[in-house]
C-alpha cells in the first residue's frame, strides 16, 4: 500500500483550469489531468527557473520528490500538446495554498475559507 501524499506548499492558484485545442468541442477531446502540485513544480522549475533544490524547499518536499513531480508534469503537458488533448488542472490534492479567502454567504451568513473567489457557486449550508 502506498504512503499517503504529504501536504505541499502551493503559492499560486491558476487563472484557468482548462486548456484545449481551438475549434474542437470538449466532448470530442480526451483529457490529461495535471495535478496542482505538478503545475506548481512547472511554475517554480521552468517559469521561475529555480534549481530543483530551491523549488523543493519552497514546496516543502524533498528534492527527489520534486524531480519526480516536475518530470511527470512535463510528460503530461507534452502528451496533451502532441496528441491534441485537453489539459485539465485538478483541484483535488493534499496541498496548502499560501492564501485563502473568506467567503460569507449573503443569505445565511455561513463562513468558509476558499482558495479563489469563484470556487463556490452555491453555499454549502443553505445551497443558495
Amino acid at each position: 500500500m502506498a504512503r499517503p501524499k504529504k501536504n505541499r506548499k502551493i503559492r499560486c492558484s491558476p487563472a484557468s483550469y482548462y486548456f484545449k485545442p481551438r475549434g474542437i468541442p470538449m466532448a470530442d477531446l480526451q483529457e490529461v489531468i495535471l495535478e496542482v502540485d505538478e503545475l506548481e513544480a512547472i511554475r517554480l522549475g521552468d517559469m521561475l527557473n529555480y534549481s530543483h533544490e530551491k523549488a523543493a524547499l519552497k514546496m516543502k518536499i524533498s528534492r527527489a520528490t520534486f524531480g519526480r513531480i516536475v518530470n511527470k508534469a512535463r510528460q503530461k503537458i507534452a502528451e496533451g500538446m502532441i496528441n491534441g488533448n485537453a489539459i485539465r488542472i485538478s483541484e483535488v490534492l493534499p496541498v496548502q495554498f499560501k492564501t485563502k479567502l473568506n467567503y460569507t454567504c449573503n443569505t445565511c451568513g455561513y463562513k468558509i475559507k476558499v482558495i479563489r473567489k469563484n470556487q463556490i457557486k452555491n453555499c454549502p449550508k443553505c445551497k443558495s
